[in-house]
């Protein structure tokens, strides 16, 4: 399974041009070896993996039949394919058919991928068209509702997973693939955040203690962050209330400002009003929201507050990030607000993630949408009471947001096909020894 090096150049720095039978020869090679590992992953062979040359693959590609790599490994072959086309179409298992050491492989094999990046967020490819059910070990007539692959991420594709056989509960004993399919979510939601391949240096400590003591320096400071209210108290890091009465206001150095955005370096050039009077006015915001903000531009962390901030105060951060065009902050901001969804956030969060087209935060909402289902549905209902603002209970149906209804509404439809298109399916199904 090694993948071609390349040629090596030659010749006082031109390039190497050799024959052409021998660079097609050489081009072909790369690609069998390429088509072999994508192989191996799907028949969840480690060992094979694990010995090959893995150094020109990419592992957050995907294949027109296996999806990303998270998608091979769990789920082996995903594409409807002609049988006769491919030598032991049947013994492409997954980890519901997979026996008890094939799983273990799969699962070491899956941890061997995250580690070198693999990617559980990656959307499988139109082409991965094929639906999937399993039968029961023991009862041949028992079997699960189907799952479909293309156009879902790997962690939807086993949420889906873990759903019809949770329903398949009722009629017999599916705990144990259950289970398989739990440890797996648990391997592949311990993705950490990558902004890079790059190898990462780590922080000394005594760094972010000096940027921290940089940004608590008032004295120094010579730019003012004026909120129009106080909605916060008066806190650390320069936020104090405005002596005139107008506001809150949060000092800042420019020279940190202006490095991390090139929007405040505009504002803060001497030909705009920012810039001579060393003064950012916002529109709306709270103290806390811009003290997030200035925390991750200086030292990369949040504040070291007791409480942590909340999904709203990161919200606004999110913002107030994306229209100063802060990447780097938007970066770090959107998984941590990914891990505080929950019922009562999910529609500002994805309403967010609609806006302002955010792919990392769109997919972990599509992620929570397909966990929770149940409520999910019951909040597509109309408000009770014919949508008036009274009541508690009537919040606790519909979605302001009709981008986000949508959203919703979409997603769970992709997740269960109509009846005629899930009889189509079925004759096609392909059963699994």
């Amino acid at each position: 399974l090694k993948s071609c090096a390349g040629a090596q150049a030659s010749g006082r720095g031109r390039a190497w041009t050799g024959r052409p039978g021998l660079r097609l020869a050489s081009a072909m090679k790369a690609e069998n070896a390429e088509s072999s590992i994508w192989d191996a992953l799907a028949m969840g062979e480690e060992g094979l993996v694990r010995r090959a040359d893995m150094s020109s693959f990419n592992w957050t590609a995907t294949h027109p039949q296996f999806g990303s790599v998270i998608h091979a490994i769990s789920f082996g072959l995903i594409a409807s394919v002609d049988e006769s086309h491919v030598d032991g179409y049947k013994a492409y298992y997954d980890l519901v058919t997979d026996d008890d050491e094939g799983v273990q492989k799969r699962i070491s094999l899956l941890q061997f991928a995250m580690d070198q990046g693999a990617d559980p967020h990656i959307v499988a490819p139109d082409t991965c068209d094929d639906s999937r059910s399993w039968e029961h070990d023991d009862i041949a007539e028992l079997s699960t509702q189907e799952i479909h692959f293309a156009g879902k991420t790997a962690i939807a594709c086993l949420l889906a997973a873990k759903r019809v056989l949770l329903l398949a509960l009722a009629d017999g004993d599916w705990t144990r693939k259950v289970e398989r399919i739990d440890r797996t979510l648990d391997i592949v939601s311990k993705v950490a955040h990558r902004g890079s391949p790059a190898p990462k240096v780590s922080v000394s400590e005594r760094v972010f203690e000096t940027w921290a003591a940089v940004l608590e320096d008032t004295s120094t400071a010579d730019v003012v962050i004026r909120l129009p209210s106080p909605h916060s108290k008066d806190s650390a890091m320069g936020s104090l209330a405005d002596a005139e009465g107008s506001g809150s206001i949060v000092h800042a150095h420019s020279a940190v400002l202006r490095a991390a955005s090139p929007v405040l370096a505009a504002m803060l050039s001497q030909s705009m009003r920012e810039g001579e009077r060393k003064e950012i006015a916002l529109a709306d915001g709270s103290v806390a929201a811009v003290q997030a903000l200035l925390a991750l531009l200086y030292t990369s962390s949040l504040p070291m507050d007791d409480e942590d901030p909340s999904a709203e105060t990161l919200l606004e951060a999110l913002s107030l990030a994306h229209r100063w065009d802060a990447q780097h902050v938007i970066e770090m901001l959107v998984p941590a607000i990914a891990k505080l969804l929950d019922m009562r956030n999910f529609e500002p969060v994805c309403e967010a993630a609609l806006r302002l087209n955010l792919s990392k935060l769109l997919h972990a909402c599509r992620e929570f949408i397909a966990g929770h289902e149940r409520d999910m549905r019951a909040k597509l209902l109309p408000p009770r009471g014919g949508g008036g603002s009274g009541g508690s209970r009537g919040s606790e149906r519909g979605f302001r947001s009709a981008e986000v209804s949508a959203e919703v509404a979409r997603r769970l439809s992709c997740d269960r096909p109509s009846v005629g298109a899930s009889k189509e399916a079925a004759k096609k199904k392909r059963r699994l020894l």
